[in-house]
């Protein structure tokens, strides 16, 4: 049986301190308005620069989270985006965005 692809120990530690920040429990339901979700994505990146598609999705619950980045583009933040690949919860590949908010780009 072949083994599935998995990240490195280290994006795995990352990922698992992440877990430990923002609380994923179910019973704390974050709001879902796009403001609320602009605003986890921005105090996210200000404190770690960067957040992967599926980081966005498992931590801070941005379902879209390319939306949320280009309204943020277009309020004055500079925010590139990196292509790389990154195994989701089963161990599968999957190609993403990584955004990261460049030190001249907060307003």
């Amino acid at each position: 049986m072949k083994e599935a692809p998995t990240v490195s120990s280290q994006s795995t530690n990352n990922n698992q301190l992440e877990q430990a920040q923002y609380n994923t429990d179910s019973t704390n339901v974050l709001p879902l308005s796009a403001a609320a979700q602009r605003t986890r994505i921005l105090e996210y990146l200000k404190n770690h620069r960067a957040l992967t598609t599926l980081q966005a999705r498992h931590l801070l619950n941005v379902m879209h989270p390319a939306a949320r980045v280009m309204e943020l583009r277009d309020r004055g933040y500079k925010i590139i985006t990196n292509w790389r690949k990154d195994a989701d919860s089963a161990g599968r590949l999957h190609r993403v965005a990584e955004y990261v908010l460049m030190p001249e780009g907060e307003v």
